[in-house]
């Protein structure tokens, strides 16, 4: 990112509202040392220009593993080494380390989008088989890209139909497959239309709502006080973000092997210098205390909030659902924010509000054989992906869903 102009690449990313996307979030990862080719990720973003002007960007990695991907195709990667085929290097379009469905192609104003995205993918298709690598995948798009690419993907730009790829060739179409959609289970909040936290909960089935408000008193009663602190205030107070990279650090200590420990400390520490706005912290003190026991990290564009990251110095039951879900909600509702992404996992969540949705990812394998099996596998992953997010939905708390305790 140091070598692409900042002014020229956010008059793109300000089209759009998501920090992800934004050349200071970029940066960040990439001057932290939290995304580089050490880690897995070798930066290649692409720039499409129409004479000077800079009409199309994207954000884009060769990946040698998948780690900090969250798509899980290590089984993939696993059969395809045992056959001689080759998976890594692959070529990624998303947004590293984000499981949140923010990636996209940016597009100038004024230009044709359809247009411009098609001519991307197809730059990266093909860069993907020129150069040899195990192929090319989109992950985690934001949900209109998604549906943009879903509609591209049946068009004969991308949908194989203009004949087989062979190893090493740079023309032509993608493979028999095309570009194959696998579909992956998301959360997400959108205020619809309840004024404030107390309408949020009002919408609740009783005895959920009677869960909440218990969770809630039950820090009231501990003198626990919880409040959001934005991006200049918390780069104002010493200390603080030093706070923030403890907890992530202290948070991933406690899954070991299965932790996500994908930043380094100076991600938090340089934010301020990277991204004065764009981000904010949920807090939580308990009485006479001036250090935070606990803290949540989220990213905020103008009208939708993203959960990322949380830790604390000690266990308070009910705190954990607090910084990252219903105090973010009570800051959304007062705050004109629409949505709220919670970050991925955790059933419980569908329990707090939060619905299930699919995001695809898009991948163009480039072995034949890889392809079709990969196809194949994907049509029966996507079956149970959506039998999942049925199951998670039948499980929130609204009254239209939940029948209301007597």
């Amino acid at each position: 990112m140091r070598s692409i102009d900042r002014a020229e690449w956010d008059a793109l990313a300000s089209r759009y509202d998501s920090p992800f996307l934004g050349w200071g979030f970029l940066a960040l990862l990439e001057e932290s040392k939290s995304v580089s080719p050490e880690r897995g990720w070798t930066p290649l973003h692409l720039l499409l220009r129409r004479g000077s002007r800079l009409v199309a960007a994207a954000p884009v990695y060769v990946k040698t593993s998948s780690g900090g991907e969250f798509v899980w195709d290590f089984e993939f990667a696993r059969v395809a080494e045992a056959n001689g085929i080759t998976w890594y290097p692959k070529l990624v379009g998303m947004i590293p380390v984000t499981p949140s469905p923010a990636w996209r192609v940016m597009v100038a104003e004024g230009e044709d989008e359809e247009a411009l995205v098609g001519s991307v993918l197809e730059i990266l298709i093909d860069a993907a088989y020129s150069n040899q690598l195990g192929g090319f995948h989109v992950l985690w798009p934001a949900p209109d890209a998604a549906e943009l690419i879903g509609r591209l993907r049946g068009t004969d730009r991308l949908a194989g139909t203009r004949g087989r790829r062979s190893r090493g060739s740079a023309a032509g179409a993608p493979g028999p497959e095309g570009l194959v959609a696998w579909e992956h289970q998301a959360f997400v909040w959108n205020d619809e239309g309840y004024g404030d936290f107390a309408g949020y909960l009002a919408a609740f089935s009783k005895n959920m709502r009677r869960n909440v408000l218990r969770e809630r008193s039950g820090l009231d009663a501990g003198r626990i006080e919880r409040r959001i602190i934005e991006a200049r205030e918390a780069a104002g107070t010493p200390g603080l973000l030093g706070r923030m990279a403890d907890y992530y650090e202290t948070t991933n200590d406690r899954f070991g092997p299965w932790a996500a420990r994908w930043l380094e400390r100076d991600f938090f520490l340089r934010l301020p210098e990277f991204m004065p706005e764009g981000w904010m912290l949920g807090a939580a003190f308990a009485e006479g205390d001036k250090e935070p026991i606990a803290l949540s990290f989220l990213m905020r564009g103008a009208k939708s909030i993203w959960g990322r990251y949380w830790g604390c110095a000690r266990f308070e039951a009910g705190l954990h659902f607090e910084l990252c879900y219903y105090l973010p909600i009570e800051w959304a509702l007062r705050n004109g924010i629409v949505r709220f992404d919670p970050g991925m996992g955790s059933e419980h969540k569908a329990r707090r509000g939060f619905r299930s949705v699919l995001a695809p990812s898009f991948h163009a394998i480039c072995d034949p054989r890889m392809a079709k099996a990969f196809s194949q596998a994907v049509a029966e992953a996507n079956r149970s992906e959506m039998a999942e997010i049925a199951a998670l939905n039948a499980d929130l708390p609204f009254k239209a869903i939940a029948k209301e305790s007597s």
